[in-house]
This record gives C-alpha cells, structure tokens and sequence, in this order.
C-alpha cells in the first residue's frame, strides 16, 4: 500500500510541478519588470537602461530568494521556539503521532521506511553524490561538482551545530525499530534528504531539457525527501517536529546556496559578455 501512496503522491507532485514552474516563470518576469521601473527611476541598478536590464534576472533571483528563506528560517524558528520552550500542544502533537505511528506498523511498511531511511542516510547520500560527482568529473562539470560539495558538506554541519544547540532528546529507545545516536532536534535524515535531492532537483532543472522528464525528476527527488522524512517518525527515532524542522532547514539551506551560485553565474556571464564586446 505505501509503495501505491509513494507513486500516487509522486504522479501528484509531478502535475504540480509541471504546472506551477511556468506560473514561478511569469511572476519572475512581471518582478523584473517591477524591479526595472524602480531602477529607471531611482537609478540603483545603473543610469544605462540596456545594463539594467540585463541584471534584471539576477536582482529578481535575489530578492525571491531572500523572499523564501525569510519565511521558511522564520517558520524554523517559530518551532525551535516551540521545542526550546517545551510547548504543551507541540508536546502533545507530537506524542500523539509518534503513538500512532508505532500502533499502525506492518511488516510491509516496515520495510518501505526502512528503505527510504537507508536512502536518505549519511552512507546512502554519500554513494548517491559520489556517483553524482563521478558523472558531473567526467563530464567535467567542476562548478556543479563544487556546488554540490560545498551544499551538502554545510548542510552537515549545519545539523551538527543545530542538534548540538538544543541537545532535545529522542524519543524512547525502547520503541526504536533502528538503532540512533545524538540528539533528536533537527532530523539529520530529514535536513540531509531536503539539502541533497533539493541541489539535485537544482541541478537536473539546470541540466535536462525535456519539460516532462525535467518536471518528473524534480518531483521523484521531493517524493523521497518526504518519504525519508516520514521514516524517521514510523522508525520511531525522531518526533514530528524534528523532521519538519530538518526538511524546513534543509530546504532553507539548499535555497541559500543555489540563489549564491545561481547569482555568481550570471554575474560571471554578463560580465564575460561585456568583456567580450569591450
């Protein structure tokens, strides 16, 4: 039954995707049109109108990043606020699906998270990007390569000065279906997932050219950060709130990232560009 919900909520997200990537599309045109008529008049881009323009795209890449990670940092620290300060109802929240996870367990749903929890491991990232940087060496790629190193080497670190910081405790040991270590606030597997296959949704975005194929990459790689994600609560090593908060780091940290790569990359080419007509 979860590997039918698996591909359900894959073929939904997949006509999400495919949807909304050109609506994102439209309202990144109409803000760069907003943010030239600003510039025209208060001159901050540039007094030429033809270089204005051409940074358009990276001050509209700019602002909509800023735009995402405030609230998505801001929706993390409104629950590690929550988690610090022991809150009643978060207490009670996640207690209660953390029992209810536990009552609904099978066999055959043991070993669909216990899958998704091998995938979205330390050791089952690490082969999944060494393979990745294989490819992207060969083809020599080193900028992606880079990207991707310096992604998930700070994602890591992020989790291990976070787990560090609020030092919350797992739940009890005694109903761990697999064996965890370390603190329980932020879900390593859930942060570490949502870095990993969100720099390589970036990437196959940037990478593939069928419309169809690139959509359905980018939604198979979010149906596992969900699938990982919730493995951790049916596992019974992490709480409800740990997952959201690691996949909402996550996701925090894998934007920051590729808004600074994608922002240097253009700057790089539009400067090469005037260069070359210089």
């Amino acid at each position: 039954m979860l590997f039918v919900a698996f591909v359900v909520t894959f073929l939904i997200l997949w006509a999400l995707v495919y949807a909304a990537l050109p609506a994102v599309r439209h309202i990144g045109r109409l803000l760069a049109r907003a943010i030239a008529r600003s510039a025209r008049v208060s001159r901050i881009v540039s007094t030429a109108h033809e270089r204005s323009k051409n940074y358009l795209p990276v001050a509209a890449i700019l602002i909509a990043g800023t735009l995402f990670t405030a609230w998505a940092g801001d929706s993390f620290l409104d629950l590690a606020e929550k988690v610090q300060g022991k809150n009643a109802s978060l207490q009670r929240i996640d207690g209660s699906i953390h029992d209810w996870a536990v009552s609904e367990r099978t066999s055959g749903a043991t070993a669909f998270f216990t899958g998704m929890t091998i995938i979205g491991g330390p050791l089952g990232l690490a082969v999944l990007l060494t393979m990745v940087g294989i490819v992207l060496a060969i083809r020599r790629r080193w900028s992606w390569l880079i990207y991707i190193a310096i992604t998930f080497a700070g994602g890591w670190l992020l989790d291990l000065e976070l787990k560090r910081y609020f030092a919350r405790a797992r739940p009890v040991a005694a109903e761990m279906m697999r064996r965890a270590n370390g603190y329980s606030f932020p879900s390593g597997h859930a942060l570490g997932s949502a870095v990993a296959f969100g720099a390589l949704a970036y990437l196959a975005f940037r990478a593939i050219h069928s419309w169809p194929v690139k959509t359905a990459v980018i939604a198979l790689l979010y149906t596992l950060v969900a699938s990982v994600a919730l493995s951790r609560v049916y596992l019974g090593v992490h709480w409800i709130s740990d997952v959201l908060a690691g996949v909402t780091v996550g996701t925090v940290w894998v934007t920051t990232t590729m808004v600074a790569y994608e922002t240097t990359r253009r700057i790089r080419r539009l400067r090469s560009r005037r260069n070359e007509v210089s």
